[in-house]
């Protein structure tokens, strides 16, 4: 919002300086009376002489009072009036101090436009490629499993204070058709399949229509034990196959927003310092929850997660990249990568669920949800 000044500007009273008052001339005194005895003609010369004198003194007592106007305006080029001419009580250092000079003597501002609503017209259809961090999976005790209305990308709950993407859009007067395709528990081996969802759903847009696919996966790779962590390489070639697919099935002007595996080594920090999710994750049942940073880990283990998860992130941002390098700039689709909002960095104890410490709470799809808008191209539109 542009600040607009609220300020008046100050008339001060119009009165005299003593450099002024010198300058005005004085009332004109009257002709004294004289006993001397004159004749008629005398008489008569000495009433018509009186008023041309007044006249005279007159036109000289004008000529001194606007000798500085007429000096100022001799003194522009060309013959031009002058930029602005100062209406303060004195015109020099004697006058009041408090003058100010009227508008016309500083610069107008003029008023910022107003932004547009929206820096890209809104999608059509949005489209969620993820796992249960989309599905809002276990956000608390009292909501285990799968609880959509609560995610950050397709939640339709107004209570809980998630605002969800798809409540973002709709509040700007969008009314996008959802495609959920995310699925809890998946790796990036489904990733294809979940693209081929939302492109089915995309070919069913009109002329100009366009879609937003939000895309988070590889946290069930990172996370995978017992099973052995995603080998690297396999991982990017899966990842690729689904992004070939979106390339090729999704409408020119299209968007996705590609998230950053979550900061487990932050997870790792927060949920060691709280002695409550230290001593739940301690417990046997959750040995094996995300083992590297979690549960029950190693030297060896985090050393192999850091440096599997860092490959990860490398390959969501090249995908990304791609996809930029490829159509971004001819008018195809646009691909955002931003770790700094879109890992999960900014979460605090209370933005995991308490259920398994694991799973984002409420606060923290609310914050993936701010964070996701943010980081994309409406990060500047403000939502009514």
């Amino acid at each position: 919002m542009d600040p607009n000044s609220t300020g008046r500007e100050r008339h001060p009273t119009a009165t005299l300086s003593p450099d002024e008052s010198a300058e005005r001339p004085a009332a004109r005194p009257r002709t004294p009376r004289t006993n001397r005895a004159s004749s008629p003609g005398m008489d008569l010369r000495v009433v018509l002489a009186i008023p041309a004198l007044a006249i005279v003194v007159m036109i000289l007592a004008i000529a001194v009072a606007s000798g500085g106007i007429l000096a100022t305006a001799s003194a522009t080029p060309n013959g031009s009036p002058p930029a602005a001419v100062s209406t303060s009580a004195s015109a020099g250092p004697t006058g009041p101090a408090d003058a100010s000079p009227t508008p016309a003597a500083s610069p107008a501002t003029s008023p910022t436009p107003a932004a547009p609503r929206t820096a890209v017209p809104l999608p059509a259809l949005l489209g969620a490629i993820g796992d249960s961090y989309s599905q809002a999976w276990g956000v608390s005790p009292a909501y285990p499993l799968d609880h959509t209305e609560f995610s950050w990308v397709i939640g339709t709950d107004k209570s809980h204070g998630v605002l969800s993407l798809l409540q973002r859009f709709q509040s700007l007067g969008g009314s996008p058709a959802v495609i959920d395709a995310a699925t809890s528990g998946k790796q990036m081996s489904d990733a294809t399949r979940q693209a081929n969802l939302v492109v089915a759903g995309a070919k069913k847009l009109g002329s100009g229509q366009t879609a937003y696919v939000t895309f988070e996966l590889g946290t069930n790779d990172l996370c995978a034990s017992p099973d052995a962590m995603t080998d690297p390489t396999v991982f990017g070639a899966q990842l690729q196959t689904a992004i070939v697919a979106l390339e090729l099935g999704l409408p020119a002007g299209s968007r996705i927003l590609m998230l950053a595996l979550p900061d487990f080594p932050h997870f790792r920090d927060i949920t060691q310092a709280d002695p409550t999710a230290k001593a739940t994750l301690a417990l046997p049942k959750n040995a094996n929850r995300c083992a590297p940073y979690l549960g029950s880990s190693s030297a060896a283990l985090l050393a192999q997660g850091n440096d599997y998860l860092a490959k990860y992130d490398a390959s969501l941002q090249g995908a990304c990249d791609g996809i930029n390098a490829h159509t971004g700039t001819g008018g195809g689709i646009h691909c955002t990568y931003n770790p700094f909002w879109l890992a999960d960095t900014d979460f605090t104890i209370g933005d995991l669920s308490t259920a398994d410490y694991f799973h984002p709470s409420l606060s923290g799809q609310a914050k993936m949800a701010a964070d996701a808008w943010q980081a994309d191209v409406w990060a500047t539109t403000v939502i009514p």
